[in-house]
């Protein structure tokens, strides 16, 4: 995510110096063979102008729907922060001292619970950045990330081993969806707690609950990652939007050569505004239709997940707890 008020020229340019280079020759090739032939090569801008507008619509409506999937998708992660906190001090609170059970210490189930859900997050987090098979990933939304803040390389395996057993870190790896099976094993030892007697009915069944919205944020998350945006409405709205640039400097040509014959050459730089600003309306909407890839608009996962774990681990009163992750470049992870 980039944290920055204002966007920095740099990453702008990213974006758009191949385009707009691009834009600058189509233009000056055109207006070039206009000169040079006293053959004026535009047509009227009326139809243009019609395009125009239409092709603004729809890229409007694809980018309102790109902003509805990113939003969800940070309201998704607001609830599994929320609900965690909810968790931590259940599970911090709840649990009783059986002084009579042997063996049993209410002081080891609370932190297992905890560092369970630790681990839950994070498998959450990097299953959902797994790479998906529509996903571009040569996208400059990305390379911005991978130059400027790095990636974010834990492994499933690593983020596991810092907050389970080893057995159960073998166990989990072996499931096709290992943060549904951390959370089963959530639900079974929160169970066996209740059986003993260490939680009493109506506690038991407010954290089982928070299983069940566990699952549901996951799930949501799940739908968003596995299902991607129309192809439908994101491919011909990139189409639409360079067949308006394609026939846009025709127009401009044929209006500023109106004009008289010297003013032919301003078509150039009206031109290639104009195309930038309808390529990026598409770029906006692209770079939104995906939250969960890593890319320079995506939700922070990796900071959730970082606060979590320490309002978490603060919970338990833990003392070597790790600092609130901070932006790089002005890109959050």
């Amino acid at each position: 995510m980039y944290t920055a008020r204002e966007i920095k020229l740099g990453i702008i340019l990213s974006f758009a110096w191949k385009p707009i280079l691009i834009f600058f020759i189509y233009a000056l090739a055109l207006c070039l063979i206009s000169a040079a032939t006293g053959i004026i090569l535009g047509i009227s801008f009326v139809p243009i102008g019609l395009i125009g507008t239409a092709v603004a619509f729809y890229v409007g409506f694809k980018n309102n729907s790109s902003y509805e999937r990113l939003w969800e998708a940070r309201r998704i992660w607001g609830a599994i922060v929320n609900a965690s906190r909810t968790w931590g001090t259940l599970s911090a609170t709840y649990i009783q001292p059986l002084p009579d059970k042997a063996g049993y210490d209410e002081k080891q189930v609370r932190k297992q619970l905890i560092h369970r859900h630790i681990a839950y997050i994070n498998a959450v987090r990097i299953q959902l950045r797994a790479k998906s098979v529509w996903d571009d990933k040569d996208s400059v939304a990305r390379h911005i990330v991978q130059e400027q803040a790095g990636n974010d390389d834990a492994t499933l395996q690593q983020s596991l081993n810092n907050f389970l057993p080893a057995g159960e870190v073998q166990y989990f790896l072996s499931k096709k969806n290992p943060a549904t099976h951390i959370m089963k094993a959530q639900a079974a030892q929160l169970d066996e707690v209740f059986r003993i007697g260490a939680i009493n009915e109506l506690f038991y069944f407010h954290m089982m609950n928070l299983v069940q919205e566990f699952y549901t944020q996951q799930g949501a998350a799940e739908r968003i990652k596995n299902f991607p945006f129309p192809r439908q409405y994101a491919y011909f709205s990139k189409l639409f939007v360079w067949l308006f640039i394609a026939i846009l400097p025709f127009g401009l040509i044929n209006e500023f050569a109106k004009l008289g014959p010297g003013l032919l050459w301003l078509a150039i730089p009206s031109y290639m505004i104009i195309a930038w600003v309808f390529y990026t309306m598409e770029v906006v909407g692209d770079t939104s239709e995906n939250p969960f890839e890593n890319a320079i608009n995506d939700i922070p996962m990796t900071a959730i997940c970082r606060t979590i774990e320490i309002d978490l681990r603060e919970m338990l009163d833990e003392t070597n707890i790790p600092a609130p992750l901070t932006a790089v470049n002005n890109i959050l992870m």
